[in-house]
């Protein structure tokens, strides 16, 4: 997928840039205005967000208006990809809220666990250097011996 992007963005540029110069002036100006438009047009379809969200499950007592909650966007763009991840405790029952973020490259499974009491957001990337080839996010609620998690959100590059 990559090398078709790198091909087609290629191929764009190299056309652009060889109707430009066999263009006259004022053809040219056009051309690389035409040439401007699809070079951003390749970018912005590059940083297109995608969404993924989930919530913990409940225990006893609980509702599911109780449940913490995630919601996620990630993008690629220049050999990254980018995450921004935010969560909300709903139930202020003194117990925190975990979400796991557990992403896989050519050395396997890695995991990042971020925790908040109320209402938190992080961001953060990877590079695609180290074979970073997908991710999957998971939240639960509770005590550290004891959560309530929910199912995973699994996603593939």
């Amino acid at each position: 997928m990559r090398k078709l992007r790198s091909v087609l963005v290629g191929t764009a540029l190299a056309g652009a840039l060889a109707a430009g110069i066999a263009a006259a002036p004022a053809q040219a100006a056009t051309a690389t205005t035409a040439s401007a438009a699809s070079t951003a047009s390749v970018v912005q379809a590059q940083y297109a967000k995608h969404w993924f969200s989930g919530s913990s499950g409940y225990g006893r007592g609980e509702s599911r208006g109780e449940r913490s909650t995630y919601k996620g966007s990630w993008y690629y763009a220049n050999g990254r990809y980018y995450f921004d991840l935010e969560a909300w405790d709903h139930d202020r029952d003194r117990q925190n809220t975990y979400v796991d973020f557990s992403y896989h490259d050519n050395r396997g499974w890695h995991t990042k666990r971020f925790a908040t009491g109320g209402h938190s957001r992080w961001t953060f990337s990877y590079s695609t250097r180290g074979g970073f080839d997908g991710f999957r996010t998971h939240i639960g609620e509770g005590t550290s011996r004891d959560f309530d998690w929910g199912t995973y959100y699994r996603h593939s590059f």
